[in-house]
C-alpha cells in the first residue's frame, strides 16, 4: 500500500490502481499576471545593481503588486515571468528585501529558457538578477534556476532542480553550457549538483575577482568589463583523472634538466645495478620457504635507517613476540649477536642504546592478540606514522596474516586487484616505499636435484594481480638441501628501468649470528701478496 502526501496518490497491489505514479497537474498563471509597467522604485532598484531599463523590457521583467508571506502584505514587487515556448508558466516575485512569492503549483522551468533554444552556449545563474546581469553584459542567453541553490546539507536535489531536468533537453543541443553560480557554500553545492545532471564534458566554470562572490557584485565593484572577462574567461569544468601536461610542466623541466632519476642506494654498490629504492612504489618479495625473506626486508629496512634516515611502520605477525622482533633489528643496527657468549653478544648498555635507535625509527603496527587486522586498519594505522613521525617505509609481511574480507559477488583475483590499487595509492600519496611479503604457493621439487624452483611472482597464491600491480618484485631462494647460508635475491619485475634491472639475481651471505647480509663477489678476489 502507499500514499503520496505530496500529490495524493494512494493505491494497494490488490486493487486495480495502475501502479505508474499519475501525472502532477501545474496550474498556469493568466497571462494578465503580467504587465509592461515598470515602477520607477524598481528601475531605480535596478540601476543601484547595475541594470538597465532597456535589459528589463527585453527579459519582460515587470513590477507587479503581490502578497508576500514575509511581509504580511500586498507589496510593490519585481515580477520574473516563466515562459517555455511562449507559453507563461509560472511568475515569481521578490521586494527589495528578498522576500519572496510565487503562482500556486507551478510547472518547474529555467527562467529565460526560451532565449537558449538555438543557443550555442547557455548561461546557468542561482538566481534571476544573476541572469539579468549576464543580459546587461551581453550575454543574452543566461537562465536562472527557479528555486535558487540547494543548502550543503540537503540530502537529495532533486526537487530543487526539476527546473533543469525540464530543460535538459536544451542543455544539451547546446555546445557548452557555463555555470555562474555563487562562490558560497549552496553555491557550489548547486554548482556540483549541475556538473552531476549535465556532465562536465560540456560545462564549464567561472572564477570571481576578489572579494566578489556572485556574478552581480563583479558588476557593481568592477564594472561590464570584469564581468566580460570572467565569463569569457570560464575554465572547462575539471574531469576526474583527466589532467593535461602543461599541469606538470615545471617537474617536466626539471626531468629533461636533472635526467631520470635513479632510486636511492639499498646499501649494497653491486646489487644498486640491480634494485634501487623507490619512493612511492610497492615492492614485493616472494621467495621460498625458509629463503629469508622477513630478514633480508628486515636488513633492508636498517639500511634505509643508516644511509636515509628513514623512519619504518613494521606489521611482522610472524616475527612476533615483539622481543624477537626488536632483536633481530637491535642485531643487524648493531652488528653483534643479541645472545651468545659474553663476549661475542651485545653489551646491556649497547642494548639499550639500540633500544632507544630502534623505538625512535621503526614503529611497529601489532593486531589485538584476538583479532586480525584488516587492510583498512593496516592504512589507517600507516597514515598516522606518515603524519606523526614521517615514516618513509611500511613493511607488510606477510600478506596471509591480513583479514581479507570480501563481498560475496568479488572473485578473490577482483580483490587483489582492489588490494594492490589500495597499497599503491597509499604508496603513492604518501610518498612510501612499501614492502609486501607474500608466500608462494606450494612448490614442486625438482625430482633429481630435490630442490624447489625459483619462485616466481605468478607463483603467489591467489592471483596474478601480483605481478601485473606490483612496482617491482624479487624472489629470494635459497639451497635448503645444502644447508647454505647463501641468499639469491632475484630481480624479476623492474617497472621503472631507471630504478633497476630485472632478469638478473644477487647473491648474498647471511650471518647467523648478527642477521646481517653480505654481498657475494660475483668473481673470488685475487689472493694478495705477502
Amino acid at each position: 500500500m502507499w500514499h503520496c502526501h505530496n500529490c495524493g496518490w494512494s493505491g494497494k497491489l490488490s486493487d486495480d490502481t495502475p501502479v505508474v505514479a499519475p501525472r502532477k497537474s501545474y496550474r498556469r498563471p493568466a497571462p494578465e499576471r503580467v504587465g509592461k509597467d515598470i515602477d520607477k522604485r524598481i528601475v531605480d532598484y535596478f540601476a543601484t545593481r547595475g541594470i538597465s531599463p532597456a535589459t528589463l523590457i527585453k527579459a519582460k521583467v515587470c513590477s507587479a503588486w503581490h502578497y508576500l508571506p514575509g511581509t504580511g502584505e500586498e507589496t510593490l514587487c519585481i515580477a520574473f515571468p516563466y515562459y517555455r515556448d511562449g507559453e507563461l508558466l509560472n511568475v515569481k516575485y521578490r521586494d527589495a528585501r528578498k522576500n519572496m512569492a510565487q503562482e500556486k503549483d507551478p510547472e518547474p522551468c529555467l527562467w529565460n529558457i526560451d532565449a537558449c533554444k538555438k543557443a550555442d552556449t547557455v548561461y546557468i545563474t542561482e538566481g534571476e538578477i544573476d541572469a539579468l546581469t549576464l543580459i546587461e553584459c551581453g550575454f543574452p542567453t543566461a537562465v536562472s534556476v527557479d528555486k535558487g541553490a540547494p543548502q550543503p546539507n540537503d540530502s537529495d536535489a532533486t526537487k530543487k532542480l526539476e527546473c533543469v531536468a525540464n530543460c535538459l533537453e536544451i542543455l544539451e543541443n547546446a555546445e557548452s553550457v557555463v555555470l555562474v553560480t555563487d562562490k558560497d557554500e549552496p553555491g557550489l553545492r548547486l554548482e556540483k549538483e549541475l556538473l552531476d545532471r549535465i556532465g562536465p564534458a560540456k560545462c564549464k566554470l567561472i572564477a570571481y575577482p576578489d572579494g566578489c562572490k556572485d556574478i552581480n557584485e563583479v558588476l557593481t565593484k568592477c564594472g561590464s568589463s570584469a564581468v566580460v572577462k570572467a565569463v569569457t574567461m570560464a575554465t572547462p569544468a575539471p574531469i576526474p583523472g583527466l589532467r593535461g601536461m602543461a599541469e606538470f610542466r615545471a617537474n617536466i623541466e626539471n626531468y629533461y634538466r636533472k635526467g631520470k632519476p635513479r632510486g636511492l642506494t639499498t646499501g649494497y654498490p653491486a646489487f644498486d645495478r640491480c634494485f634501487t629504492f623507490q619512493p612511492g612504489s610497492v615492492n614485493i618479495v616472494t621467495g621460498i620457504p625458509q629463503s629469508g625473506k622477513s630478514e633480508f626486508v628486515h636488513q633492508l629496512v636498517v639500511n634505509a635507517i643508516q644511509l636515509h634516515n628513514w623512519k619504518a611502520a613494521v606489521f611482522s605477525p610472524e616475527m612476533l613476540p615483539v622481543e624477537n622482533l626488536f632483536a633481530n633489528f637491535a642485531e643487524k643496527l648493531s652488528g653483534r649477536p643479541f645472545f651468545g657468549t659474553a663476549e661475542e653478544r651485545m653489551s646491556w648498555q649497547e642494548m639499550e642504546t639500540m633500544l632507544a635507535r630502534v623505538d625512535e625509527y621503526i614503529k611497529v603496527i601489532l593486531p589485538d592478540a584476538d583479532k586480525t587486522p584488516t587492510l583498512d586498519e593496516l592504512l589507517s594505522a600507516a597514515q598516522v606514522c606518515v603524519a606523526r613521525y614521517g615514516v618513509k617505509m611500511f613493511v607488510l609481511d606477510p600478506y596471509n596474516e591480513i583479514e581479507h574480507t570480501r563481498t560475496q559477488w568479488m572473485t578473490e583475483t577482483e580483490y587483489i586487484s582492489y588490494f594492490m590499487a589500495r597499497l599503491r595509492k597509499f604508496a603513492r600519496q604518501n610518498g612510501v616505499l612499501v614492502f609486501l611479503v607474500a608466500h608462494p604457493t606450494k612448490l614442486k621439487k625438482d625430482e633429481r636435484s630435490k630442490k624447489y624452483p625459483v619462485a616466481s611472482l605468478y607463483d603467489i597464491a591467489g592471483s596474478a594481480n601480483f605481478a601485473n600491480k606490483t612496482d617491482n618484485g624479487l624472489s629470494l631462494w635459497r639451497d635448503t638441501t645444502a644447508k647454505s647460508n647463501i641468499v639469491q635475491v632475484h630481480i624479476l619485475k623492474i617497472k621503472n628501468k631507471h630504478i633497476g634491472r630485472a632478469n638478473t639475481h644477487q647473491e648474498f651471505e647471511w650471518d647467523r649470528k648478527t642477521g646481517r647480509f653480505s654481498i657475494v663477489p660475483a668473481y673470488p678476489e685475487p689472493d694478495k701478496e705477502e
